[in-house]
């Protein structure tokens, strides 16, 4: 008669292996030992009915170790000794500890060796890695609704190749052109006045640069009250970088400028700037992407987009007032220049900063690193 019953033996393993061989070697045992019929039920090769009837006879059906069992270059056990026993002792990372070992003991160990022997031996190395805990606190209140002009500014980075927003034809004549991928927005809440630059980079150095450009701009322009800057927690921005974040927020405090960090997550609390991303992408990007062929023509563009933005454009939530209108009437005294800020790509400024611990440098600006070499040498 045929055995027409089936069991699925890879099921069976995923439950228990040992307890899968064990049921074939039980129905091997009411079949004859039929190995072709036992595969059939199974539904595996005999190959697999021949490898358990050889663990049977080993006496072990456990899974086999498969890590191979010779290795060639397999580093000596007395270099992996060596190299946990200077990590223990020094706590040196794999660059100083191949030196150490090749001063102290005449012994060569790569660096990249000494790396997969501590990876190996984890559990073997008595110094853990200790990250620092940074408590930032709880955020700061920020009552949008009773701010004055200037008071609150929101910063925020937007990705111009948006696949939501433009089409794969303007995406692909954006790349054509070599066009920046970035737009720095800064906008006040209570007036809606907003400022704008572009750059290549989503970087620290830019970022910098941009606050440089927003607070020296407000300032030479007539506002005078203390500025409070909202971000979320991009890396541009300082992120999680406790340092950057110190450093940015003494450096803003010599303009009478504060700097607070979003929580993680939620955009909601950059929401007017977040806002007027879409206003971008629907009366500036969609429109006019097909026209910019560069830098130049991004600049220009933009420079006509962000003065019909806060001269022209009629805002719902300003009662039918364009940013400037609102803003005259705050601020009689404001300097009517403000609301000629031009564009400009932050890529070509920031490394003129000053050389301030390298954010002067750019990834793109090979020239100037070679130059600076030469300059150290």
């Amino acid at each position: 008669m045929i055995n027409t019953t089936h069991i699925s033996y890879q099921n069976l393993r995923k439950i228990n292996p040992e307890a899968a061989r064990q049921a074939v070697l039980e129905y091997l045992s009411t079949n004859g030992c039929n190995k072709a019929d036992a595969a059939k039920v199974f539904g595996v090769r005999r190959h697999t009915i021949y490898s358990i009837l050889k663990k049977h006879k080993e006496g072990d059906l456990h899974d086999r170790s498969k890590a191979p069992h010779y290795i060639h270059n397999k580093t000596s056990l007395e270099k992996e000794e060596l190299v946990i026993k200077i990590k223990n002792l020094t706590n040196y990372g794999p660059e100083r500890i191949s030196d150490y070992a090749l001063e102290y003991h005449q012994t060569t160990i790569p660096p990249g060796t000494v790396r997969n022997i501590l990876r190996r031996n984890r559990d073997q190395i008595t110094h853990k890695k200790y990250k620092r805990k940074v408590y930032r606190g709880k955020r700061e209140f920020i009552d949008w609704y009773s701010a004055k002009p200037f008071e609150i500014v929101q910063i925020d980075l937007k990705h111009i190749r948006d696949q939501k927003a433009l089409s794969k034809d303007q995406i692909t004549h954006l790349d054509k052109y070599n066009v920046p991928n970035y737009q720095w927005s800064a906008l006040d809440v209570n007036s809606r006045f907003k400022l704008i630059a572009f750059s290549k980079e989503k970087s620290w150095t830019n970022g910098l640069c941009f606050f440089l450009w927003v607070t020296s701009w407000l300032r030479s322009n007539g506002v005078a009250v203390e500025i409070v800057y909202t971000v979320d927690n991009g890396e541009e921005f300082g992120g999680k970088s406790w340092l950057k974040v110190k450093e940015l927020r003494k450096l803003l405090s010599g303009f009478g400028c504060r700097l607070i960090q979003n929580h993680k997550g939620h955009c909601e609390e950059n929401a007017h700037v977040e806002r007027s991303h879409r206003t971008d992408d629907d009366e500036f990007y969609c429109p006019r992407a097909q026209l910019i062929c560069g830098e130049k023509d991004l600049c220009e563009e933009g420079l006509k987009y962000i003065y019909y933005y806060n001269n022209l454009r009629k805002h719902s939530s300003l009662g039918k007032k364009t940013p400037w209108q609102h803003l005259k009437e705050q601020v009689p005294h404001l300097d009517d220049n403000i609301r000629l800020a031009r564009p400009f790509i932050l890529d070509r400024a920031a490394v003129k900063l000053g050389p301030w611990s390298g954010y002067n440098v750019l990834a793109q600006h090979h020239n100037l690193l070679f130059l600076r070499a030469l300059e150290r040498s």
